[in-house]
């Protein structure tokens, strides 16, 4: 299908699912059938197995929006749908990449609308002109169609009566706003135009060195020599190292001294903490970064710097254990919630990074080979984050704790309800009126409204 045919169907499709709806089954429903579009574009993707992949994440994301709607949900189905699409444009493309021409394009696209020529795509060798096309395959067919539709309607009570009855339920302005904003989305998945200038850009980011790379062996700054270079780095993460053993021994002797009502006096402090402590092991990525960015990389007798850069990150990857442990004695005492559930999450990326941190030092790999492996860490931590109703997990966890905080519960989260209620039949506990109430909302929902979630009760 042509480029010009899939915006306006999609437009179409839009208008269709998100008119006086809320966004539920109806954004899955259209992720969806734009997957089958890009497959029908594009039918040896359907080979490619990197594409699968991609496709698998649109699919997964989509069916757990489906199921019920968040945040995550949301994000997690719009991103996946656009890597996908750009993965089908240009297969090469990096991530980073990705990102950076999505953004501009949704700029861009406020002043590519009206460049016609560019993007409704005809046969420009015949006398046919952009307006000829539109004109005979869009006005003048609506044309016709609106006149004989006046007549059937005027000629017939029933259909008069149905028209009548139909055109007094649609608002003409929200009709017009949703179908400007689908023309937008539609404009701006299927137009994914790809700057040259982005294209340099994507071409300069390497993964791996080139030959003149390893031979042009240059110090970072003109006025230090390589060796002075080598021996900075080998000072710093002596110091570094010792640092950082006397702070793990340190912190962890801090806080399994902690008990329990500590914990609660002091959980703002802790949990600043471990953020600290998180932002330290990214910096420390940044440290490897900075010393093993070119020269340092194939300079001879670097073999003390490569093993105190491996000490370095064994260290920090020992501190990132520490933390979870902490973190799970907190949770222990004080129940779960999202941001501590959010502390595991950057625990693990920070693990990734680490170990990919020694990769780009072991293989001797461009800076980029590791913000590359971590852009698609990222995507995939946020399909797989998506796929679970953390809600309902948050409060399996923590019903089973002495003291619950049923504020948290029955007003912060969502996804949870068959939970609390099942505890409150077992209990012979009055259901609260809000998840009585929410219920009810959901269960007015119009169909494309929906999640799956709530149709059970």
């Amino acid at each position: 299908m042509k480029k010009q045919f899939l915006i306006f169907i999609s437009t179409v499709l839009f208008a269709v699912l998100f008119y006086n709806q809320e966004v539920g089954v109806n954004l899955s429903i259209f992720a969806l059938i734009l997957l089958g579009f890009n497959f029908s574009q594009k039918p040896d993707l359907l080979k490619d197995k990197k594409a699968l992949i991609l496709a698998s994440c649109v699919v997964l994301s989509s069916l757990s929006n489906a199921w019920l709607f968040t945040f995550t949900t949301f994000i997690s189905v719009i991103i996946s749908s656009f890597v996908f699409r750009y993965y089908s444009v240009n297969p090469k493309l990096k991530l980073l990449s990705q990102a950076f021409i999505n953004a501009s394009n949704w700029f861009a696209a406020v002043v590519q609308i009206f460049q016609v020529d560019d993007w409704f795509q005809y046969d420009k060798s015949k006398p046919q002109n952009t307006f000829s096309k539109i004109f005979s395959y869009f006005i003048l067919p609506f044309l016709i169609l609106s006149v004989f539709f006046g007549i059937y309607v005027a000629s017939s009570d029933t259909l008069s009566n149905w028209y009548h009855r139909y055109e007094l339920d649609i608002n003409s302005v929200i009709l017009i706003l949703v179908s400007v904003l689908g023309f937008y989305f539609s404009f701006v998945f299927w137009n994914a135009k790809i700057y040259n200038a982005f294209k340099v850009l994507d071409r300069s980011l390497r993964l791996d060195f080139t030959n003149q790379d390893k031979k042009q062996i240059k110090p970072t700054f003109e006025f230090l020599e390589i060796d002075f270079e080598k021996r900075s780095g080998i000072i710093t993460l002596i110091c570094l190292n010792s640092m950082l053993f006397a702070f793990i021994i340190i912190f962890n002797v801090e806080h399994f001294q902690t008990t329990s009502q500590q914990f609660s006096a002091y959980s703002s402090r802790i949990h600043n903490q471990i953020n600290s402590l998180i932002g330290s092991i990214v910096l420390a990525m940044m440290v490897i970064l900075f010393y093993f960015k070119g020269a340092l990389n194939f300079i001879q007798n670097n073999k003390i710097l490569l093993l105190l850069s491996k000490i370095w990150l064994g260290l920090n990857g020992f501190l990132v254990i520490s933390a979870a442990i902490q973190n799970s004695v907190y949770i222990d005492a004080l129940g779960l919630t999202y941001k501590r559930l959010g502390v595991y999450l950057f625990l693990i990326l920070c693990i990734v990074g680490l170990f990919y941190s020694y990769q780009k030092i072991n293989l001797q790999k461009t800076n980029f080979y590791l913000i590359d492996k971590m852009t698609w860490a990222v995507f995939y931590s946020l399909i797989g984050c998506s796929l679970l109703n953390w809600g309902s997990i948050v409060t399996r966890y923590n019903l089973q704790k002495e003291t619950v905080d049923w504020n948290y519960l029955v007003y912060n989260l969502s996804g949870n309800e068959k939970d609390l209620i099942n505890y409150y039949k077992e209990k012979n506990v009055a259901i609260p009126e809000d998840i009585l109430n929410r219920l009810e909302y959901f269960d007015e929902l119009p169909l494309l409204s929906k999640q799956l979630y709530y149709n059970n009760f």
